[in-house]
């Protein structure tokens, strides 16, 4: 057993730096936001596109702030379980309130929200994504 941990240990110190932070997400998940909007002039129906991006865009920045806090939390408690649930719960139901409110005005795009809360997840999958082109590209990892 011990043999195990001395090797994990010496794994995490040769850990390579890596392009996705946090904050490389946010700007990640802010361009993304751009470029729909950006499409959605050729496709009609740009401000309220616009609206809903940044209704959902800036709910799913917070909400990932809130996660990040979480997860310092959890590290530090007693019961990381109970906190990440509970947590997690107070998420779902902001990102519902979100919709909801999307839905009931008619001036926010429901499609521009729904782009926007999910901008964090492919945020990360585009910087996972262009880690994967650097590290093939130039046969270093980064």
């Amino acid at each position: 057993m011990s043999k195990f941990i001395q090797r994990m240990i010496n794994d995490y110190d040769e850990e390579r730096e890596s392009i996705i932070t946090a904050k490389n997400v946010r700007f990640a998940a802010v361009g993304l936001c751009v470029l729909v909007a950006l499409g959605s002039l050729l496709f009609g129906g740009f401000f309220p596109t616009l609206k809903g991006l940044l209704l959902g865009g800036a709910v799913a920045q917070l909400l990932f702030r809130q996660h990040e806090l979480t997860i310092g939390k959890s590290l530090k408690s007693s019961n990381p379980s109970g906190i990440t649930v509970s947590n997690y719960m107070v998420r779902l139901i902001i990102r519902g309130v979100t919709l909801f409110v999307a839905i009931q005005n008619p001036d926010v795009g429901i499609i521009g929200c729904i782009l926007g809360l999910l901008s964090i997840p492919y945020g990360i999958y585009v910087l996972a994504f262009a880690d994967w082109i650097i590290q093939r590209k130039t046969g270093k990892e980064v």
